[in-house]
């Protein structure tokens, strides 16, 4: 079972990863489902249609932020920007410029972003997604 948390609760991503445990709302069970530490809804419409705000992904941590990137992947990623926690959920490929990630929307209204890879404070690669299409 993977447990699903409240990420807005636990104060961002880094909160998440280090307290997680005191806000799992349930738990997910999924038939060959390759292991993951946990699943969130996502929010926002960065990568709409693939993803849809609502839905869940489910994550595996990423402990070496640089050297564990699988480039083109999709990732939960954390990063500070002007003194706050930004999340998301984007592909992440390599930037043209020196020590940078280019984070990638799958819709096409986002441009894509490099930023600087100091700036990455959790990082997840998402293993899978959940979308529940009707309440009945």
């Amino acid at each position: 079972d993977v447990p699903l948390y409240n990420v807005e609760k636990t104060v961002g991503l880094i909160g998440l990863f280090s307290t997680g445990n005191k806000h799992i709302i349930d738990h997910i069970h999924v038939p060959d489902l390759p292991h993951c530490d946990g699943a969130v809804h996502v929010t926002g419409d960065n990568m709409y249609p693939l993803l849809k705000s609502g839905d869940i992904v489910l994550y595996k941590k990423v402990y070496d932020l640089i050297n564990d990137i699988f480039w083109g992947e999709m990732y939960l990623i954390s990063i500070e920007a002007n003194g706050e926690e930004y999340i998301s959920v984007k592909y992440i490929q390599k930037s043209e410029m020196s020590d940078h990630i280019k984070l990638v929307s799958y819709n096409e209204h986002h441009q894509p972003k490099d930023i600087h890879q100091n700036k990455i404070r959790a990082l997840a690669l998402v293993k899978a997604s959940i979308r529940i299409n009707s309440m009945l």
